[in-house]
C-alpha cells in the first residue's frame, strides 16, 4: 500500500500483506514492515532490500511526548495510602503497594490493595530492611480502569529502582514511588510509562 509521498523523492510503501507486489519501475523506494524499514533497489544487474535505521531526509523530525490528562489524586486519598505504607513498614519493615483506578461510574480515582508479599532482609545487628515486593494486578470490574500504581521504599529514598522500571515497562499509566516514609514530609517520586517509554 503505497503513502501519499509526492512531495518525497523516495516512495515508502507499507507492507501490509504478504504478496505485495513489487515495484518493478521505482528505481529505490523504502518499504515499511513489521521488522523495520528497508530501502529496496531495481538496478539492471540486481534487486535488493536492506534494513536501514535511518528515515527519509524528506520527512519532518518529530520528538516523543506525552500529554496528561489524569485527574489529580486527591490528598486525603494520599495521605491514606502514605499512612498505610508507614503502617506496613513500621510492623513488617516491609514495602507495599496501592493500586490506583479510575472508577468510570463514580468518576473518581480508587485504591486497590492487591495482595502482596513483601521480602525483607535482615542486617549484622538485627535491623530488618525492605529488599522487594511482589504482587498480581487483580481482574477489575468493567467499569473500572488501572491508570497507575504507588508504593514504599520504606525508610528508602523515592526513586524508581531497576526492579521498579522491569516492572512497569509494559503498564501503561502513572507509577508513584513514596520513600522516607517516617519523615514529615516524606519523600515522592512520579513517573509515567506509556509504550516502554518513562516520562518524569
Amino acid at each position: 500500500m503505497p503513502l501519499p509521498t509526492e512531495q518525497l523523492r523516495t516512495p515508502i510503501l507499507l507492507k501490509t500483506g504478504p504478496d505485495l507486489p513489487w515495484p518493478e519501475k521505482a528505481p529505490v523506494f523504502y518499504m515499511l514492515t513489521r521488522d523495520g524499514l528497508f530501502l529496496c533497489r531495481n538496478h539492471p544487474f540486481f534487486r535488493s532490500s536492506v534494513r536501514v535505521d535511518e528515515c527519509p531526509a524528506e520527512l519532518q523530525r518529530h520528538s516523543p511526548f506525552l500529554e496528561l490528562h489524569y485527574p489529580r489524586i486527591p490528598v486525603q486519598l494520599l495521605e491514606q495510602v502514605v499512612g498505610f505504607f508507614a503502617l506496613v513498614g513500621q510492623v513488617y519493615a516491609s514495602e507495599a503497594g496501592v493500586l490506583l483506578a479510575w472508577d468510570k461510574t463514580a468518576q473518581r480515582i480508587i485504591p486497590i490493595i492487591p495482595e502482596q508479599c513483601g521480602l525483607v532482609g535482615r542486617s549484622w545487628n538485627g535491623t530488618y530492611y525492605p529488599l522487594e515486593l511482589e504482587y498480581e494486578v487483580p481482574t477489575l470490574s468493567a467499569h473500572q480502569m488501572l491508570i497507575g500504581d504507588i508504593h514504599s521504599h520504606v525508610d528508602g529514598p523515592a526513586y524508581a529502582s531497576g526492579i521498579d522500571k522491569a516492572d512497569e515497562e509494559y503498564r501503561p499509566g502513572l507509577h508513584l514511588v513514596v520513600g522516607r516514609i517516617n519523615r514529615e514530609p516524606p519523600e515522592f517520586h512520579c513517573e509515567a510509562i506509556v509504550d516502554g517509554m518513562r516520562f518524569l
